[in-house]
């Protein structure tokens, strides 16, 4: 199976600076991506190219880099409802795929680091025991820059595979023979601590959502992170609709279905049951790009969101309003 550059691809740029791709969805000879590694003297990450790396730690501090390093990269653009940084294909001198890493790192016999063997082994059990074949490699281990303590970053591609690798991550994280295991109550609070700032809900509802999560915990006791990428949706391709940025919201949910809330983009289909705070519009979707609200709620139960209330205007004359949620202070968790 054959994907564009998507979710979970990197890029080199001509002047060195690695950037990732985010969404499955991109303009013309353009790519939506931010910055994660960037070349510094004082980086604490030598490239095999001899090129040492700073990260750039989060969202918002990878935004501000564009606007301060790359300004010419942001662009207001009426798909996306907001300015988002899109690097022009000609300025790209390589793509690191995904997918091309793991085979990469299954041929090889050789002995490299504790990192890549932990990579290896994930990839062997989630291919022999899951049947899952169309799998990457993507974070820092894709860009060549990876230290000894960094996480397993793994990203899957079409539907087939993505139910293959959720259902083999949802016995496998329960069966301690295979090393896979959830959060501790001591490693939450250090998650928690990473992500309040942005995502702002109690410590008990963040601890009740993660117990019930499974693409992201330990193997081996090395953190991983799964990321499912299916075939795009009809709302993923470019340009199909005009997004025009509504308001703010904080709202009760029912969620009415949950079978798209394990993929990247990440949907809920919902019903409005009130409005807390905020404008008032019959929201039909709550939308992400971000792993973090994975697998949140499920169909059935009520919860508290708050986001970007937004209208899609389709070029059928269709409108849609959803509940965007990846700003910092947005939120999304079960109440009953």
């Amino acid at each position: 199976m054959v994907f564009d550059i998507v979710e979970g691809f990197y890029m080199i740029l001509k002047d060195k600076s690695i950037f990732y791709a985010k969404g499955v969805s991109h303009p013309p000879k353009k790519l939506v991506a931010f910055p994660k590694y960037v070349p510094s003297p004082s980086g604490d990450r030598v490239h095999s190219s001899g090129f040492r790396y700073l990260k750039i730690p989060g969202v918002d501090a990878e935004m501000d880099y564009v606007k301060k390093h790359y300004p010419h990269y942001i662009v207001y653009d009426d798909y996306f409802c907001r300015s988002v940084p899109m690097i022009p294909l000609s300025d790209v001198e390589m793509v690191l795929n995904p997918v091309e890493k793991a085979k990469e790192i299954l041929n090889s016999t050789r002995v490299v680091d504790s990192v890549i063997n932990d990579i290896r082994d994930f990839l062997v059990l989630a291919s022999e025991i899951g049947g899952v074949r169309n799998i990457g490699v993507s974070g820092s281990v894709l860009a060549g820059l990876h230290k000894s303590d960094s996480d397993i970053d793994i990203v899957v591609y079409g539907f087939e595979d993505s139910i293959k690798m959720y259902r083999f991550l949802s016995d496998a994280i329960n069966d301690c023979n295979l090393g896979f295991s959830k959060y501790s109550r001591e490693s939450l609070h250090k998650l928690y601590r990473e992500r309040i700032a942005e995502t702002p809900i109690p410590f008990e509802k963040f601890v009740e959502v993660e117990s019930r999560r499974v693409l992201e915990g330990f193997f081996k006791g090395r953190e991983y992170f799964v990321r499912l990428v299916k075939e795009p949706d009809k709302d993923d391709v470019y340009g199909v609709y005009k997004c025009r940025k509504i308001g703010v919201a904080t709202l009760r949910l029912r969620i009415e279905d949950d079978s798209q809330a394990i993929y990247t983009p990440c949907r809920y289909k919902v019903h409005v049951e009130d409005v807390v705070s905020g404008v008032k519009t019959n929201v039909e979707e709550v939308y992400s790009l971000r792993g973090r609200f994975n697998e949140i709620a499920k169909k059935g139960e009520v919860a508290l969101a708050r986001g970007s209330v937004e209208l899609l205007e389709y070029g059928s004359g269709m409108q849609k309003y959803r509940l965007y949620i990846g700003d910092p202070g947005d939120f999304i968790y079960p109440i009953r």
